[in-house]
């Protein structure tokens, strides 16, 4: 099965000047705390200081982020918006901005290590993939995995490889379902021939349907081990599998995903245990008296009424330009069964996060 890569990924020699130029872009919302952490690591990256730049693109903050920015990190270059455009609406506009051949998209409340960037690019370069994810680790306790991969799954939901399990070295380079926005590397042409990231989603679950929409569109994914970045988890959107804004974004959010990407035959197996799977969560937040959740659920379902004709247009254009099948991508251990799915959720819903 032959598979796309940008004409320009194979011509870099890593050994010489002509690394290619990044555009990092940290996506901020009133992050203010998370800021010099981040900000100072990357002052230390191992990596030509002539062949990258870093962008803040700030949402509408009201925090000083800017200013604060702006006071202590000069060599930053600021894109100020004038509202939250939410996750892929923010980096999309500030991909408009970038001069990088790569984009490598990183999250606020992240640390990263000297050699993550270098590691990713030639991760992307020597194997000719678009697409590369750092591993994460969690930054309130370094031996914790946060990020190790990823699987996609026929509910339209991904999960982390490794989320919360030690980081005893077991977790190595491989092509994945998807990579973790938190910290990604993508070829700027292919980011663009692939649409960026889906607004609708706003606040979560874009990259695993980025990463999906890559695979059907027939480039490669790949998550970088040696690349390793450490992630404050929750620090942005809020700690707590369920609070109202996850409940809201993470109801809706799957469902677009199964109406875009998955195909015909399996589009109805998608919604069915989807609603399922969110009955359950339904019945788990009435015994809880978790009222707002239980509303902001409800409230999703409304959203997803009122887009549905906007959703089934990107699903046409997704399928339209589809080059492999839901079949090959189980059958690469990209789509996890339902079984393994089912209890990777059992497994994460008894854990007690030590983050």
């Amino acid at each position: 099965m032959q598979f796309r890569v940008a004409a320009s990924i194979g011509n870099v020699n890593l050994m010489s000047e002509s690394k290619p130029f990044v555009t990092v872009i940290v996506l901020n919302y009133n992050g203010r705390s998370f800021l010099r952490t981040c900000f100072s690591s990357l002052a230390l990256t191992n990596y030509p200081k002539s062949k990258f730049e870093v962008l803040l693109v700030d949402n509408g903050s009201t925090d000083g982020s800017t200013e604060f920015v702006e006071s202590n990190f000069p060599w930053v270059r600021i894109v100020k918006l004038h509202q939250n455009f939410g996750f892929g609406g923010g980096n999309n506009r500030g991909v408009k901005f970038a001069n990088g051949q790569y984009i490598a998209f990183l999250n606020n409340d992240t640390e990263v290590t000297q050699n993550w960037l270098l590691e990713l690019v030639q991760a992307s370069v020597e194997r000719s993939i678009p697409i590369c994810g750092s591993k994460t680790l969690m930054m309130r306790n370094r031996s914790l995995v946060d990020f190790g991969g990823g699987k996609l799954t026929v509910v339209g939901r991904g999960y982390a490889v490794g989320f919360l399990e030690a980081d005893d070295g077991w977790i190595k380079s491989s092509l994945t379902g998807y990579p973790c926005a938190s910290s990604m590397l993508i070829n700027k042409d292919v980011f663009r021939q692939l649409g960026g990231f889906d607004e609708d989603y706003f606040a979560c679950l874009e990259d695993t349907d980025l990463g999906w929409r890559a695979w059907l569109l027939g480039y490669k994914t790949l998550f970088c081990s040696e690349s390793v970045v450490y992630h404050n988890y929750g620090g942005t959107s809020g700690e707590g599998r369920l609070s109202p804004l996850k409940a809201f974004h993470g109801t809706k959010d799957p469902f677009i995903t199964i109406f875009k990407n998955l195909e015909l035959k399996n589009l109805f197996i998608g919604i069915m245990f989807a609603v399922a799977f969110d009955l359950g969560e339904g019945i788990l937040l009435v015994k809880s008296r978790n009222i707002e959740c239980l509303k902001m659920k409800a409230k999703a379902y409304s959203w997803l009424y009122g887009h549905l004709s906007s959703i089934l247009s990107k699903r046409q254009l997704v399928q339209n330009k589809r080059k492999v099948s839901d079949k090959w991508l189980s059958e690469m251990g990209f789509i996890s069964p339902l079984s393994s799915a089912f209890k990777e959720y059992i497994r994460l819903s008894k854990v007690a996060p030590q983050v």
